[in-house]
């Protein structure tokens, strides 16, 4: 069975390298650059093995990932959820392991440290 990657994050070039290292992979991957939309996709019926998300999807810098993070680990318990962001400010790792993200990814970070941590998430109990 392939494996089901959504992957939400507002900078286009970020979404097209990770989409083409996880096709690349075997995954079907499904993107999303707006956090609303985002929010929908955590709430739709679509089954997905894991969800990767950006902190921040507006200039206002909002953690709009937050709010996705805690969602996605509210409507899908058995989904991998990780927090993949560049974000420097400090609590937003706790914030994130506190409202459900099985791992936090700091970018940059190599394809492969990625997809090693999604793997591990989706192993994790």
């Amino acid at each position: 069975m392939t494996p089901r990657l959504l992957l939400l994050d507002d900078d286009a070039a970020i979404v097209s390298v990770v989409r083409r290292y996880f096709d690349g992979k075997g995954w079907d991957v499904e993107t999303c650059l707006e956090a609303n939309e985002g929010l929908r996709l955590v709430d739709s019926e679509k089954q997905f093995d894991a969800v990767v998300c950006d902190l921040h999807f507006t200039p206002a810098r909002l953690s709009e990932g937050l709010r996705i993070i805690e969602r996605a680990r509210l409507r899908r318990p058995r989904s991998a959820v990780l927090l993949f962001t560049g974000a420097t400010e400090q609590g937003v790792r706790e914030d994130a392991l506190r409202l459900g993200a099985d791992e936090v990814v700091t970018k940059p970070t190599p394809l492969a440290s990625l997809h090693d941590a999604v793997l591990r998430a989706m192993k994790t109990p």
